[in-house]
């Protein structure tokens, strides 16, 4: 007879520490959210404090002032300017001369979505948010069905439809609708969120959208059930809260467009000393934190068994405090050592890119920074989203830009573009890009293609 019985199974599994989830937190923190951070544990932690500077800091590079100058970005200025300034003496023509050449050219919206996205999206979509960002249109809508897109991609239609929806979360509000309707809906699901809506407009925007471009106000009345000056009320709140296209600059409330150029300030500036390139982390100049000396006194008394008179209670609290502020600052140091270890080896391996250009630039995933440097890729992942790198161009670039090998191909191919006598097709692209050492696909041609705004052969 076989012996049935019932026994219990104990299973070991590995959970993170507290102290580690913390660190986690901390890594994936763009700049700005770990200024708001350190804020928030200063005002809620008094054994922690903010020392502060005689000086001003540099609200670009985080370096201490001299006055109201930062002479360390002054000489880089100075520099890049001489160096330009040769360029343009010995390698142009008067005639030649375009002084717009010499104006930085804005951050494109389409390079800020493709990294919130990759820094909100699994890896394995982040071909699919790619595809997305590179079928909007100038006026931010999407062009082409879901289905069609999951077509190209050999991928489920539903997979589109959820990057889809995260495209529409991370970008300006409208950006990524399918249709001026759906673009309308989205800014009524964001203003509702702030507490504006209106009875009757969402129904009439996805019952009714071409009656009311129509002005066929009563026809609309009668099938809502409402009187006609209520339509004209709905149509009236249409043309002041909504604009039909998302990157439109002419809405109603005068706004500049989501495109409009901010500076990146960089959380690591890659520069040149002495012939060599070396990796410099600025959170390291922003922010002097230490333990307070009164509570590191206090603590010292309290252990020596000194006749300073201190309750249970308030040992408890100085102990707990104390504590906090020691893990706070040991993580925030963790962090910065785990970016400069990750910025040391992106130099070594992409040397020839940040000196020569991005058609230098080398395949490289994080899963192999994360083995040389002997930590979890996720962990390389967090320590290198929302962050930038100024590299020795001065040019202010995501830490993605590191791992996104189709720059190189997106590089040639704009000169290829530019320099065609007849327009080319994808496909004798395609040959030109093989014949040069770059294996793709005319798929993947004519994505890149539309990432850089460039239209077809057809059209061009």
């Amino acid at each position: 007879m076989m012996d049935m019985s019932m026994g219990m199974v104990v299973q070991q599994q590995m959970k993170p520490s507290p102290a580690l989830i913390a660190l986690n937190n901390m890594l994936i923190l763009s700049t700005l959210e770990l200024q708001q951070l350190i804020q928030h544990e200063i005002e809620e932690n008094p054994a922690l404090e903010l020392v502060e500077s005689d000086e001003g800091l540099c609200q670009r590079c985080g370096r201490q002032l001299s006055g109201t100058v930062c002479v360390h970005c002054q000489q880089e200025d100075l520099r890049i300017i001489e160096a330009e300034r040769d360029d343009y003496s010995t390698g142009f023509d008067d005639d030649d001369f375009d002084p717009l050449m010499l104006v930085a050219a804005p951050a494109q919206m389409g390079e800020l979505l493709i990294r919130d996205l990759h820094a909100s999206l699994p890896r394995e979509d982040h071909f699919i948010a790619e595809y997305l960002v590179g079928s909007l249109n100038d006026q931010g809508l999407l062009e082409g069905s879901v289905e069609e897109h999951a077509t190209s991609l050999s991928v489920d239609p539903e997979r589109v439809e959820r990057v889809l929806q995260k495209l529409q979360e991370v970008a300006p509000v409208g950006v990524g609708a399918r249709d001026v309707p759906e673009c309308l809906l989205l800014q009524m699901r964001r203003l509702a969120s702030e507490g504006v809506t209106h009875p009757y407009v969402e129904r009439i925007i996805r019952e009714h959208w071409r009656d009311l471009g129509e002005h066929r106000y009563g026809v609309i009345a009668q099938a809502l059930g409402i009187a006609y000056d209520e339509v004209v009320e709905a149509r009236d709140f249409i043309r002041q809260h909504l604009r039909p296209y998302p990157l439109d600059r002419s809405g109603i409330d005068g706004g500049g467009s989501p495109t409009s150029t901010t500076y990146l300030t960089p959380d690591v500036i890659i520069r040149e000393e002495e012939g060599k390139l070396v990796a410099e982390v600025i959170e390291s100049q922003r922010y002097f934190l230490r333990m307070s000396p009164i509570y590191q006194d206090l603590a010292r008394q309290t252990t020596r068994g000194s006749e300073l008179h201190v309750t249970a209670e308030e040992k408890e609290h100085l102990t707990q405090y104390m504590s906090r502020a020691q893990l706070f600052l040991t993580n925030l140091r963790q962090r910065r050592e785990t970016i400069r270890r990750i910025s040391e080896f992106l130099i070594d391996r992409q040397e020839p890119f940040l000196r020569q250009g991005v058609r230098h630039l080398v395949p490289l995933t994080r899963a192999e920074v994360a083995l040389a440097i002997g930590v979890h890729e996720s962990t390389v992942s967090r320590a290198t989203a929302n962050k930038h790198v100024q590299i020795p161009s001065h040019e202010v670039i995501p830490f993605a830009h590191f791992f996104t090998a189709s720059l190189s191909v997106k590089d040639v191919l704009m000169e290829l573009i530019a320099n065609e006598k007849t327009p080319l097709t994808d496909q004798e692209l395609v040959e030109i890009l093989k014949a040069q050492g770059f294996e793709v696909a005319r798929r993947t041609v004519a994505k890149y293609r539309n990432q850089l705004g460039i239209l077809a052969s057809t059209l061009r």
